[in-house]
């Protein structure tokens, strides 16, 4: 029991600051809010309710059919979800899942302070409780996981690093790699993205430390026992890495531009230090272990080259951006939580060589300064922090403080007070003093508390937040089981991935594994999307029956004649098409959609190859008329439109004549690559027969197409106000024919019975026809599907470049359609093999003959060396001296 109680403190008061948290913010289990944000509000929790529904209900955890037409389901658990403590969720009722959360989380902050005292009590035994209690919880509260908690999965990559850090020494001293072996594999399991950057760090730390503690020969087996022990974690994960890793290469996420690399500069270099703003005493540790250099010469020599390895990062953004894989979005310095460890270890090996006079007085003149300055220190620290809060944050919820130079200074004001006060308490005797420590304790409790009052829980936001995820379980209440046909969503900022928490299907998608090629489908018929997020808003009504959008939510009222009004949920209108729509048709042939100029040139090809209409659905008018505006060429394969004079109001303009009864949309387009969309964004204001008809007509959520009204024989005139220089290429106003919809709707219907169940799609239906005919199916495509029909294997056809199709035999139709996600099957059986083979070559000598044989550890080791001089010469050497020849350019110029 006496060897549990430091790590009861230290939970307990883990614990006790988020108590206190939660009890003022009024968070779950004492109030109805949650700290879920960013992220982790935007895409992530969803996550849960859909993991959730995979354990109690027909859900799958391969594969989402609720979300933009089916998404690989497993590569979202193997990137957000999988860890221990997601099982959590299961014990609560499904609609608290969003509360629940609150929970998880803080036990991933209790588990990152006791796996950081395990490792500190490991090899520092000598060092203070109080400290190593306090060193503890700053790497539990620490900038960087504040800041990134929203990302779940990270956070148990840093509860589980200073595990790993015990494994990597005891093979680093030559000892059994089990440890390693376990804590690795774990890592890679729980969040491989992140456990790669960790793979990166042991890569370069390891070499170090050899060449400082090892001599040549040991380091041969050293070195053969790291890279076998990593090969044989990275094989047994392959089931969770492979088939994430082809998921993640088909999708929308930034790629390695080496342009952009090179001439990244400081990059968001405030966010990136910021996180280094943790923990005084740490710094404290650090000084006076530089301090007295000569005492611990050899340990500086591991840490100083080490350190710098970390710290380039922080300044030169093209090493940062590689440790990245070569871009990221939003979240910088995502290897934080390695720096904050190994500043940490460099302030405990210090403190394990000190000791506390404890024969002095507890209370004397030293003693009482000590006390006013940590009164001071903290009433400061907590008006000021209160009085800013609001502030800090408005900026931390656009993810950055870099926008508000006030808030930056402010906020490294308040560490330097409290590096300032801590060490004055620490100096005041020529031996540190439990009551110094205490005090010194206080202040940083202080200061990770109320720091943690700003970032845990957004209460600006917070009613709001919690709002949308009431709304949200309201209308799961309402889902009849086997609905398949999906809401669109008008609603701005509303969950992304609502479909999983509401069980209703939509096209509404964000995850960072999003499909590319959906993502530009989607774009091309007309839909609003940016960066990895796709919208149900925008494109047609023709199209919204052709992908089954049978609903529409919206808190606005929504004028469009073909909806009608079913329920209301607190703000949130819900509507429903008035006609029954088909999940499906029955069409003539197949067409490309990424050929034609617009998403009406596609419906028209849709409207052909199912009635075989020589007439169109859609009437398409173009060629606007430029008023103060000129073309100033190409780039990107767009066309750029410059302002002629900024002071006089600049137009794009037409007038459209509608014969007869017509629903209007407007469409411009700028790329279907969706970091270059933004281009639009706040670019316009829409007027329609001389009245503002939308302020910011193409701000992200809505930058697809835009309905504008049904009008009924008369002429309108369009016009796009310019706010400031655009690039786009396409522009055009689309006229549907109501009589034509309408008889498509009804003439045109096809009776399809289609259920899901877990990975698998049931289709029912007749082909009257004698001829041949294909089935479309409003389902994204993808070759882990396979199909048959009638019992028989048949090809699935990729219609409309993104759509599934089946042919059809005459008569009835019975399709099945199974989703496997690609590798994860091969990729099962390799890890089972070598968890198989790792426990033999454990528990036999195998292990050891491998790692001695020289035969294999020369070779090993000096490949290791090349890569080691390699990495070094290019990435830090060779980036860091483009990065200053790109930086004096920037400057000159």
């Amino acid at each position: 029991m006496k060897k549990l109680k430091p790590y009861i403190y230290t939970s307990s008061i883990v614990l006790g600051i988020f108590i206190v948290l939660f009890l003022i913010k009024g968070i779950y289990p004492f109030g109805n809010n949650s700290l879920i944000w960013g992220d982790m509000h935007d895409q992530i929790t969803a996550f849960y309710y859909h993991f959730y529904d995979s354990v109690f209900s027909n859900k799958s955890l391969l594969i989402d059919f609720t979300t933009s037409g089916g998404v690989n389901f497993f590569g979202i658990f193997a990137y957000y979800l999988i860890s221990p403590l997601t099982l959590l969720v299961l014990l609560f009722p499904r609609t608290d899942i969003y509360l629940v959360i609150s929970i998880i989380i803080v036990l991933k902050f209790i588990l990152s302070s006791i796996t950081c005292l395990y490792f500190l009590r490991c090899y520092y035994k000598n060092m203070p409780s109080i400290l190593s209690t306090l060193l503890a919880i700053i790497y539990a509260f620490s900038g960087y996981s504040l800041m990134m908690y929203q990302i779940t999965p990270w956070m148990d990559i840093v509860y589980m690093f200073p595990l790993v850090m015990i494994g990597l020494k005891k093979l680093l001293d030559n000892e059994k790699p089990t440890f390693y072996i376990v804590t690795i594999t774990l890592c890679l399991i729980f969040s491989f993205y992140l456990s790669a950057m960790l793979l990166i760090f042991i890569f370069l730390v390891s070499l170090i430390y050899l060449f400082v503690y090892k001599d040549k020969e040991e380091r041969k087996k050293i070195i053969t026992s790291l890279g076998l022990s990593t090969l044989l974690s990275g094989l047994m994960a392959s089931f969770v890495i492979i088939p994430s890793y082809l998921q993640i290469s088909v999708s929308y996420r930034m790629g390695f531009k080496m342009h952009e690399l090179i001439n990244s500069r400081l990059g968001p270099i405030t966010d990136k230090l910021c996180m280094m703003m943790f923990g005084a005493i740490v710094y404290i540790g650090i000084f006076y272990l530089i301090k007295n250099k000569k005492k611990h010469k050899q340990f500086l020599k591991f840490y100083i080259p080490t350190l710098i390895l970390l710290f380039i990062p922080l300044i030169v953004e093209p090493v940062n951006k590689v440790w990245h894989f070569g871009s990221y979005a939003s979240f910088p310095y995502r290897f934080g939580f390695i720096t904050t460890f190994l500043l940490i270890i460099g302030a405990a090996h210090y403190f394990d060589t000190i000791k506390v006079n404890i024969s002095k007085k507890l209370i004397d003149t030293n003693g009482i300064i000590s006390i006013i300055i940590t009164l001071i220190t903290s009433i400061i620290i907590f008006i000021v922090t209160l009085k800013y809060k609001n502030q800090f944050q408005t900026v931390i919820y656009q993810l950055t403080l870099s926008r508000n130079r006030k808030l930056i200074i402010i906020a490294a004001a308040l560490f330097i007070l409290t590096l300032v006060s801590s060490y004055i308490i620490y100096k005041l005797n020529k031996k540190p003093t439990k009551l110094s420590l205490i005090l010194i304790s206080i202040i940083s409790i202080v200061f990770i508390t109320t720091n943690a009052n700003i970032y845990i829980g957004m209460d600006k936001y917070e009613k709001e937040l919690m709002n949308q995820y009431e709304i949200l379980n309201d209308i799961s209440k309402d889902y009849k089981k086997d609905d398949i046909f999906r809401i669109k969503n008008d609603v701005y900022e509303l969950v992304m991935n609502n479909g999983m928490v509401t069980k209703f299907h939509n096209l509404d998608h964000f995850t960072s594994l999003t499909d590319k090629n959906n993502i530009e489908a989607l774009k091309k018929l007309g839909f609003a999307s940016m960066w990895v997020k796709t919208y149900s808003r925008g494109s047609n009504i023709f199209i919204d029956t052709i992908l089954a959008n049978k609903y529409f939510i919206t808190d606005k009222e929504y004028t469009n004649p073909y909806y009608k009004l079913v329920k209301k949920y607190k703000d949130v209108n819900f509507y429903q098409l008035k006609d029954n729509i088909s999940y499906g048709f029955i069409i003539n042939k197949n067409d490309t959609i990424f050929d034609k100029k617009n998403s009406f040139e596609i419906a028209n090809s849709i409207y052909h190859n199912t009635i075989k209409s020589k007439g169109n659905i859609f009437e398409i008018v173009g060629d606007f008329d430029l008023t103060n505006i000129k073309i100033a060429g190409e780039k990107y394969g767009l066309n750029v439109y410059e302002i002629i004079d900024e002071n006089y109001p600049s137009y794009f303009e037409k007038e459209v004549e509608v014969t007869g009864k017509k629903e209007v949309y407007l469409e411009i387009t700028s790329n279907l690559d969706n970091t270059k969309n933004r281009i639009l964004n706040d670019a316009f204001n829409l007027y329609i027969n001389g009245k503002l008809f939308i302020k910011d007509a193409f701000m992200e959520p809505h930058n697809g197409v835009l309905y504008l009204g049904t009008f009924e024989d008369e002429t309108i005139e369009i016009k796009l106000e310019t706010l400031k220089d655009v690039k786009f290429d396409t522009l055009y106003v689309g006229m549907m024919n109501p009589d034509k919809y309408e008889e498509f709707v009804k003439k045109y219907y096809t009776n399809t019975e289609v259920k899901f169940n877990e990975n698998t799609i049931s289709v029912k239906v007749n082909n009257n026809s004698k001829k041949s005919k294909i089935l479309f199916l409003p389902i994204t495509y993808s070759d882990s599907y396979k199909a048959t029909n009638n019992n028989k294997n048949v090809e699935i056809i990729k219609l409309y470049d993104n759509y599934v199709g089946i042919k059809l035999t005459s008569g009835m139709n019975d399709i099945k359609l199974t989703y496997t996600p690609k590798g994860l099957i091969p990729f099962t059986i390799l890890s089972i093999i070598t968890l198989i083979v790792t426990i033999l070559l454990l528990k036999t000598d195998l292990y050891t003959k491998i790692i001695e044989n020289k035969i294999i550890n020369n070779p090993i080791y000096y490949l290791y060396l090349f890569l080691y001089i390699a990495f070094i010469f290019i990435i830090y050497f060779l980036l860091i001296v483009c990065f200053f020849i790109s930086f004096i350019k920037y400057i000159m110029i």
